[in-house]
């Protein structure tokens, strides 16, 4: 080609005055991803933080946040907190479930839990842990909480009533374990705190609706345990509770028989557990009278809330059975009493529960006392070997009031079984004084004389025999016999009413009356016994002198 040709055509330029159309997929990918970004923020909710002290079962980015079985968010980070004491695990909520973060959220791990009470969790096996939130019913907003370690008892919103319990006995309940209304579950214990400035036990408790509304003034608490075993004197009484009181004990409630219903309870308020139904029953007194008791004797068995008696009737209880006091010295020593504190009861005697009650029982109590009122240990049961005071009166012993510390003190004496000791004791030692060697060498002697007697007397019996045996005695026994028929015969026919008996009382008879004739005969022989020979005149008789010289005088 020529390279001078000019023929050729000539190239236009012209200048591009718009955007090319492949730009337009960029744009739109970006207003894409800026709508998506968009869209998930305004989707996305809070973040929260939740403090636990330990993430077993929680991975990163694959644990859920729950809520009635439904997914509300997810668990983006975990990490341990500033004191390394614990972890601190970062959670996405999503919008619609940002707006129940309030005050008095809870959040815990759902992982498998078996207890005495129940079995929770299972479902967890396969799925793995997750956490469950419950909402508050506050307005305030909040962002970071603390995670519970263990499940709530009742969730939030559940109607009934929320009380506070304490308890300062030796046996502990445990969250989760019931509270019964006459067998019947009313409500659980959903928190426990020990308070060590009191040494008492505290429990948050929460009863259901509609059992909430036996919750009164008047309502009193007691422990129910699995089996209760009382040893008394009345017997032996078994009482067990339901399947759940059984493995872990419980805690039941009731009003009294002796108080009326009360007013009804509505918010958080506080009661005390007693430890049995029965001092539920026991009615309650404001007032009591303290006093002293010092024994001489071992107060083993005799333990704090033992009750004093007054003729089975119960008018106190023992307050304390220690030595703890500066009056008491030389414990170890023989001649050391041990002192017994006790509370009496003015409402226990009839007398008003309060001050005017109280001065009155602390008059009344000066003269009793004066007049022999006496404090002894008795036995309450032989098989638990539990003890009580008992105050009688001693006949004819007075004492004079006396104190110990600034309480009365109440003279003491010795219980009927250390009285009937001190009389076996006194027995022995009068058995130990009897000199058996001396009785036993005389009772020798006297058996020895006894043995000789009986020698000469089976001897003697053995000669009888003899007698009775050889043909003359028994010709002497036929003899002797015959003769006392005779004799016999003889009474027969001399006794009273027979005809020899007649004849003789007959003669008997004849011969009185001769005699009686015969009297004057006799007379007159004594004093002239020559008057059957010598028939003489009769003798002028001798007159008294005295006589005579009347007569002379009279003429």
């Amino acid at each position: 080609m020529d390279p001078q040709n000019t023929d050729l055509p000539k190239a236009v330029i012209k200048p591009v005055n718009k955007i090319s159309s492949i730009w337009f997929i960029p744009l739109v990918a970006l207003a894409i991803g800026a709508w998506m970004m968009i869209d998930t923020w305004s989707k996305q909710g809070s973040l929260i933080t939740i403090e636990f002290a330990t993430a077993q079962g929680i991975v990163k980015n694959e644990s859920l946040i729950k809520l009635r079985n439904v997914t509300v968010g997810k668990v983006e980070n975990i990490k341990l907190n500033d004191t390394l004491d614990g972890v601190i695990i970062e959670a996405r909520l999503n919008k619609k479930a940002s707006g129940l973060l309030t005050q008095g959220s809870n959040f815990w791990v759902v992982k498998p839990r078996i207890s005495l009470g129940s079995v929770s969790g299972l479902s967890t096996i396969l799925s793995g842990s997750y956490i469950e939130f419950s909402p508050g019913n506050n307005e305030l907003p909040q962002y970071h909480f603390k995670g519970l370690e263990n499940p709530p008892s009742t969730p939030i919103g559940t109607p009934g009533l929320h009380i506070t319990l304490d308890s300062n006995s030796d046996y502990a309940f445990d969250i989760g374990d019931p509270v019964l209304f006459r067998g019947s579950q009313a409500g659980r214990i959903e928190y426990v705190h020990l308070n060590t400035d009191e040494g008492k036990m505290y429990y948050n408790v929460f009863i259901d609706a509609p059992y909430d509304k036996l919750i009164t003034t008047n309502t009193r608490f007691w422990e129910v345990k699995g089996v209760e075993v009382d040893l008394s004197s009345q017997g032996v009484k078994f009482n067990t509770g339901t399947i759940e009181t059984l493995l872990g004990g419980g805690v039941a409630f009731d009003v009294p028989t002796y108080l009326t219903k009360g007013e009804p309870i509505t918010e958080r308020a506080y009661f005390s557990i007693y430890p049995n139904k029965q001092k539920v029953n026991e009615r309650l007194f404001n007032s009591a009278q303290n006093y002293m008791l010092m024994f001489n004797q071992s107060i083993r068995g005799l333990k704090p809330g033992a009750p004093v008696e007054y003729k089975g009737l119960q008018i106190g209880e023992v307050v304390r059975t220690d030595i703890n006091y500066p009056e008491v010295q030389d414990v170890l020593n023989k001649d050391t009493l041990l002192p017994v504190m006790i509370k009496i009861y003015p409402g226990r005697l009839g007398l008003k529960d309060n001050d005017i009650g109280l001065h009155k029982l602390q008059r009344d109590m000066d003269t009793w006392i004066q007049s022999g009122l006496h404090g002894t240990i008795s036995n309450h049961s032989l098989i638990t070997g539990s003890k009580f005071i008992e105050l009688n009166y001693i006949d004819n012993v007075l004492s004079d009031l006396s104190t110990f510390g600034d309480l009365v003190l109440i003279p003491t004496a010795d219980g009927e079984l250390d009285q009937l000791l001190t009389r076996i004791n006194t027995i022995s030692e009068s058995i130990a004084e009897i000199p058996f060697g001396k009785v036993m060498g005389d009772a020798t002697v006297a058996l020895s004389s006894i043995t000789s007697a009986m020698d000469q007397f089976n001897s003697t019996a053995s000669k009888v025999e003899n007698l009775l045996n050889d043909p003359r005695g028994q010709t002497l026994i036929a003899q002797i016999n015959q003769t006392l028929k005779s004799i016999e015969h003889l009474t027969t026919s001399y006794a009273e009413g027979s005809a020899t008996n007649e004849n003789m009382n007959d003669l008997l008879q004849t011969l009185d009356k001769t005699i009686a004739d015969l009297s004057p005969l006799i007379l007159k022989l004594k004093m002239q016994p020559n008057s059957l020979l010598f028939n003489k005149t009769k003798a002028q008789e001798r007159q008294p002198q005295a006589h005579l010289n009347n007569q002379s005088k009279s003429q």
